[in-house]
């Protein structure tokens, strides 16, 4: 039996909405003008990942309850996303969440979609306190992205069977560094992963629902021999 290990993206991957871009667009905060310039350099090299991350953040004016109220819990899921996340466990392949995110709120939003078969998932992402209308963001690590998503796959592929394959789910700039590190990269159509990846000759499959995604890993389950990215 192959062994798959599953790494995925939360917000805009998992969740249909980027929930750390709700709070980071609202007019209380920062607004997408300037949302935009920063990931604009981003992807152009000119601003440090986790520089613009922690201005987004630090601009956040918004109370836990009214965030929640006003655009979380108005979040969709991929709609193809409980179906994988039930095939993934019936053939014991692992999923972990690599978000750039809050715990707070991604840990919140994961429970909220999947109820009690969020215990399955692990979930690996910053550290986050809310203090009335201050969001303060504790980074994962000391990289230039606050939280570099390879490491998680880096440290599963160094004490998973050797011939594992290791999936990663993404659709951000946040992803990034998680792309050169999977063995299978589904980059969400028309988003800056998926532009980002083409611009670096990065080998990837684009996807618009994770039953895409799920349909391709049981043909490489039906098939081990044929796997080629």
């Amino acid at each position: 039996m192959v062994h798959i290990e599953v790494f995925s993206d939360f917000d805009g991957t998992l969740c249909l909405h980027d929930t750390g871009l709700l709070l980071i667009d609202d007019e209380r905060s920062m607004g997408p003008v300037r949302r935009r310039e920063l990931e604009h350099g981003i992807l152009d090299g000119t601003i440090c990942y986790r520089d613009a991350i922690q201005e987004m953040w630090d601009s956040v004016r918004l109370t836990e309850e009214e965030a929640w109220n006003e655009h979380l819990q108005h979040c969709e899921l991929d709609p193809g996303v409980e179906a994988f996340t039930d095939y993934c466990r019936e053939n014991k392949f692992p999923i972990t969440v690599v978000s750039s995110g809050l715990v707070p709120v991604v840990g919140r939003m994961i429970s909220h979609f999947l109820g009690d078969k969020a215990k399955d998932i692990q979930l690996v992402a910053n550290g986050g306190i809310i203090e009335d209308r201050s969001w303060h963001i504790q980074w994962r690590d000391d990289s230039d992205y606050g939280h570099d998503k390879s490491k998680a796959l880096l440290d599963a592929r160094a004490v998973a069977p050797k011939d594992s394959i290791f999936v990663f789910c993404g659709d951000g700039v946040s992803d990034i560094s998680a792309a050169r590190h999977a063995d299978i990269l589904f980059a969400r159509k028309d988003c800056d992963l998926e532009f980002y990846c083409v611009r670096e000759h990065i080998p990837f499959i684009p996807f618009t629902s994770f039953t895409e995604i799920q349909a391709t890993l049981q043909k490489i389950v039906d098939s081990p021999g044929d796997y080629v990215m």
